[in-house]
């Protein structure tokens, strides 16, 4: 880890590069901004002493998602190299949190997002045909996502990287003795939608099931979760109610239990556990941002479509009607479980 000076508008990074490192702020004020030096900039905010960017170039690699420039006249940054990671939360084990959080936002920022643009989808097809009509308010949504496919498409590697996945064995084979702290048989729930959310749960051994509307008539299995995975981040990091139902699908299922209160713990006993679980959101992040990219597109070739300018194949009409199922479901923020 070293301390680096930054001058005012110099650049940190540039949107679109590859990173290896992080940064915290010592002193100064750094801006983020998409879309810079073009017709489109727009800052989306200023972070300063104390907060921490970049981190998603540390934990996968992955692309930077925005420009940072020196906002003050003299900044000063703690630069953390991937390999300098686990010695800064040794050091400093509240930055465990402190990420957790920020990764936590951005993902919330983009279903948000992710709900709006297959809202919009949904809506161009209602008024096919009928585009002269149409409201000034999904006019507005129309050009907003048109905007973001064409930058997505401007910047370097970017699509590219959205499609790479790299696995981290070494770090799951470091945390494999992580067994045995609950066993659960197959029918048990293990929190209920609408519960209070105050931990996570790493899957050692089995098959989880997520619910919605569980135990009633309009009960729906949204996905089955397998050993190594996580669920229920979003209630230790952000202690929002449970939106969904977890239940067991397989006898001795073994789950281990994270509470906020041990984070430091777990830190100091299994670091590579920890990591993990930042990897995992980071992980979940990336696919969001993936399939708002891929929802963009098909904004994109939809309002081509209506221009003339291109047709729709099989596939894009299937893709077309998936998010309209999401836009219609009410089920479709249910990473927040």
């Amino acid at each position: 880890m070293q301390e680096k000076v930054f001058k005012q508008k110099e650049i940190i990074f540039w949107e679109g590069s590859m990173g290896t490192c992080m940064y915290k702020v010592i002193d100064g004020t750094v801006s983020v901004i998409i879309n810079y030096g073009t017709k489109d900039e727009r800052k989306l905010t200023d972070l300063g002493e104390g907060r921490v960017f970049g981190e998603m170039a540390i934990l996968e690699t992955w692309p930077r998602s925005a420009t940072v420039i020196a906002d003050s006249e003299k900044v000063t940054l703690l630069e953390i190299s991937q390999e300098e990671l686990s010695d800064y939360f040794d050091q400093d084990p509240s930055q465990i949190k402190l990420i957790l959080e920020n990764l936590s936002h951005r993902l919330r920022d983009l279903t948000d997002d992710y709900t709006e643009v297959c809202k919009t989808i949904s809506e161009m097809r209602a008024t096919r045909g009928e585009t002269a009509s149409r409201k000034e308010g999904l006019l507005s949504r129309i050009s907003k996502f048109l905007n973001v496919y064409n930058h997505l498409l401007g910047s370097r590697n970017a699509l590219e990287a959205m499609e790479r996945y790299e696995e981290i064995e070494q770090a799951r084979e470091s945390h494999g003795q992580m067994r045995e702290n609950l066993r659960f048989k197959k029918g048990q729930v293990i929190f209920r939608q609408g519960d209070a959310g105050d931990c996570m749960y790493y899957i050692g051994y089995g098959t989880v099931g997520i619910y919605t509307d569980y135990g009633t008539e309009n009960e729906l299995l949204l996905t089955e979760l397998h050993e190594n995975q996580f669920f229920g981040e979003m209630g230790l990091i952000e202690k929002l109610p449970r939106s969904a139902t977890a239940v067991v699908l397989e006898n001795d299922t073994v789950l281990t239990r994270l509470t906020e209160d041990g984070l430091d713990q777990m830190f100091e006993e299994k670091p590579a556990f920890i990591l993990l679980t930042l990897q995992h959101i980071s992980s979940r992040l990336r696919k969001l941002t993936k399939d708002y990219a891929k929802a963009c597109r098909t904004v994109s070739k939809m309002h081509d479509e209506e221009n003339g300018t291109g047709t729709l194949s099989e596939d894009d009409e299937m893709m077309i009607n998936y998010y309209i199922a999401l836009a219609q479901s009410q089920n479709n923020r249910w990473m927040f479980y």
